[in-house]
């Protein structure tokens, strides 16, 4: 049996190995949580019980990232998160947001692919207008963080100018939610009637069901995944996918438990 100085010790390796596992569920974890959350997993090697309890949590952990690395489920999950449906004429492309890199203030990779998606439908003539959403920066954990919707505006205005779609901003959006609410709204004052959702594939379920919910007549058309490769061909993709994947089906549930879906 080992001695308390030996459990601390292997307590402590333990918990440094399954650390980039937490910080591919959140990436966003800053470095006072994932110190703490090390100095937390090494104090339980200091008792015999909560010792055995992180061996058996490491052993199930190990089991379950084989099967996401190593398994066709990882894409069976992904399959279950995917809405693609044929684009149609509509009134109104709804771009919902991605996220942002506030240091720099730019475009998060998945912002830019469904605002990409977004202006390939209204080229293509499907609608003549487009939603961005107007974002308060406390949602990416910086107030100063500049709004999502208006560093988009800045880059359709740039590629299009005058002649670019028309653009409705929707204000202090910050969830799925409240931007299914506020087109909800925008759609019974102007009278519009059909709608394209865009946003990335593995978020295409929760969004168009939460639009579909508040009566919307919605057609879900996903951008393109930049995080991953959505095939999963290489052990990298599925663990990529796995941040996204964890997001939405908690995302799921905490929507159909809040009526939402």
């Amino acid at each position: 049996m080992l001695d308390q100085r030996a459990r601390v010790l292997v307590a402590a390796g333990l918990s440094l190995l399954l650390l980039p596992l937490g910080l591919t569920l959140n990436p966003e974890m800053g470095l006072l949580p994932t110190g703490l959350l090390w100095l937390l997993g090494t104090s339980l090697g200091l008792f015999p019980l909560t010792f055995r309890l992180l061996l058996g949590a490491s052993g199930l952990l190990a089991l379950l990232t084989g099967a996401v690395l190593f398994t066709p489920f990882t894409a069976l999950l992904v399959q279950g998160l995917v809405v693609r449906e044929a684009p149609r004429e509509a009134d109104l492309i709804v771009i919902l947001g991605g996220g942002m890199h506030c240091g720099a203030g730019e475009l998060e990779a998945s912002s830019l692919a469904r605002l990409e998606k977004g202006l390939e439908l209204w080229r293509q003539g499907y609608a003549p207008r487009i939603t961005l959403s107007d974002t308060v920066g406390e949602i990416f954990g910086d107030a100063r963080c500049p709004s999502l919707g208006r560093v988009a505006l800045e880059r359709v205005r740039a590629l299009y100018g005058a002649a670019g779609p028309e653009v409705v901003l929707l204000p202090e959006m910050r969830t799925t939610r409240t931007e299914a609410l506020a087109v909800a709204e925008l759609a019974r004052t102007r009278g519009y009637r059909r709608i394209l959702l865009v946003t990335t594939p593995t978020h295409s379920r929760r969004a168009v069901g939460a639009f579909r919910k508040l009566g919307l007549e919605v057609w879900s058309v996903p951008s393109s995944e930049p995080r991953f490769d959505l095939a999963l061909p290489t052990p990298a993709d599925r663990l990529l996918a796995l941040t996204p994947i964890t997001r939405e089906y908690l995302g799921l549930l905490k929507y159909r438990l809040q009526g939402w879906l």
